[in-house]
């Protein structure tokens, strides 16, 4: 397992940071995780949102958005869903307990 941690490019003094492990990049503003960007097996980036939060939080979704060559929209659309979506192929990822086809 491979952890890098970084600092916004855009915003390198805000209170935010991203964690890197393996194929994964979370989000962090303050200490509260809000999205990741994740890598499946064949290269493709499926995302996920887990609150917009306050103003400032919203600033750090889009810096980080726009690194992974995406907008804060991307990210908005999907928030609070029990699901990953992938930007590049339209996928939809449920999580296992939640997934409406497995009931």
């Amino acid at each position: 397992m491979k952890r890098q941690i970084k600092k916004l490019n855009a915003m390198p003094y805000a209170q935010a940071h991203i964690e890197i492990i393996d194929d994964t990049q979370y989000l962090f503003s303050y200490t509260t995780l809000v999205t990741t960007v994740r890598k499946d097996e064949d290269g493709y980036r499926l995302i996920r949102c887990y609150g917009l939060y306050s103003a400032t939080t919203r600033k750090h979704i889009s810096a980080f958005a726009k690194e992974n060559g995406l907008t804060y929209q991307d990210f908005k659309a999907v928030c609070g869903k029990p699901y990953e979506f992938g930007v590049d192929t339209g996928e939809i990822v449920f999580d296992e307990d939640t997934d409406p086809f497995k009931k």
